[in-house]
């Protein structure tokens, strides 16, 4: 296997609370509706960007479709594509080992967007910048392990410099 010795910057987004906020248990895929901005703030960020989820496949697929942002990301990664879920090390290893394939990188920093805390300290023990998308982002100083905390996924997308 020959890589080509470059460094990608890749993000990397968790989908239930972070990139479709519904707070229930029962995703009504009814009321999802395309998100014209969200696709405009995806667009704007001119990294690489996957899913990675601990819902299905066709969980994910079916929301990021619905808001009319499936042609942002280049895989979903999910429970039934990946053997490890979050916060399981060997989840986001398998995806780092996947995205360099595909990228033909060696290595890579991934920003990592999600909603659970757990899911973001497991992610800074692989060195990936972690992102908190919660409402309670304004105590993202107490953990150490988050990099930068945000109300929504919007405002991060606004805010940081990409």
């Amino acid at each position: 296997m020959s890589y080509i010795y470059k460094m990608t910057v890749c993000a990397i987004f968790d989908i239930d609370d972070t990139i479709y906020p519904h707070k229930t248990l029962q995703v009504n895929y009814n009321t999802i509706q395309q998100d014209y901005e969200l696709y405009q703030l995806l667009k704007r960020i001119r990294l690489p960007k996957f899913v990675l989820t601990n819902a299905t496949y066709d969980h994910a697929n079916l929301i990021v479709n619905k808001l009319g942002i499936e042609n942002r990301f280049r895989k979903i990664y999910s429970r039934d594509t990946i053997p490890f879920m979050k916060p399981h090390l060997e989840c986001y290893k398998r995806v780092e080992s996947d995205i360099s394939k595909m990228m033909k990188t060696h290595s890579n920093k991934y920003i990592f967007f999600d909603d659970l805390l757990v899911n973001l300290e497991a992610a800074k023990e692989r060195e990936w910048i972690t992102i908190w998308i919660n409402p309670q982002y304004h105590e993202s100083y107490k953990y150490p392990f988050v990099d930068k905390g945000y109300v929504d996924l919007k405002t991060a997308l606004k805010e940081l410099n990409f």
